[in-house]
């Protein structure tokens, strides 16, 4: 009966090496570039770098960590994830000193995840600013736009309507116009499209303190 006691804690001290250490964002950032240890921070995201390279910002009270290269252990990809700004999380990772200066996690382990409370919300709601055009914003931007449309369409009498959908860019540009829905009448099809590609710029939309492009439809009326 002696060993018992030994086992157990034999099998406390393996579990209690299981648990990574937990560090606050100062103290990871404060590593040697020779750790090898791998440390657990968590943290609110408080801004999305890439969704292809998987990086973002990890903030909590004592400052903001780079994390690059996010992995779950599952092969998923970012979007998989499902992370969002706003959403807390922690990450298993290595202190890395990137071409000498940026300091940073990369390769980091997605250990947990609690969503934040603009998670379920839209890209279009959750932008800082929203797309303007003529001093209008949001949905009275695509009324202001729609009504410059038709004020400067070339009517070639014929009736109709055409649906289509356009991309305003970073620099404000209206970008890859597309018909979603022609019409019989070719004519009206081939207005519709010079008149929206001839659009003035916009206001871009900016999410995270930078522009971004956004997605858009609008429907011409031929009457």
């Amino acid at each position: 009966m002696k060993p018992f006691p030994a086992l157990v804690f034999l099998l406390l001290s393996a579990s209690s090496l299981a648990q990574p250490k937990q560090l606050s964002v100062k103290e990871f950032l404060k590593l040697s570039s020779s750790d090898t240890t791998s440390y657990a921070v968590k943290g609110v995201v408080s801004k999305i770098r890439s969704t292809s390279s998987g990086s973002f910002y990890l903030q909590d009270d004592s400052g903001t960590l780079l994390v690059y290269g996010i992995q779950d252990g599952k092969g998923s990809s970012f979007k998989q994830m499902d992370i969002s700004k706003g959403d807390t999380l922690t990450v298993l990772g290595r202190f890395t000193l990137y071409a000498g200066t940026t300091k940073e996690m990369k390769d980091g382990r997605l250990i947990a995840k609690s969503d934040g409370p603009e998670h379920n919300l839209s890209f279009y709601d959750r932008l800082e600013r929203k797309p303007s055009f003529k001093g209008k914003t949001g949905k009275e931007a695509d009324e202001a736009f729609r009504a410059w449309v038709q004020q400067n369409l070339r009517k070639p009498g014929a009736s109709g309507k055409v649906s289509l959908r356009f991309v305003v860019g970073r620099n404000g540009g209206v970008q890859e116009v597309q018909i979603t829905k022609r019409a019989e009448n070719e004519a009206l099809n081939e207005e519709a499209l010079r008149v929206v590609k001839s659009s003035p710029k916009w206001k871009p939309a900016k999410a995270d303190g930078a522009p971004v492009r956004t997605n858009h439809y609008i429907t011409v009326v031929f009457d």
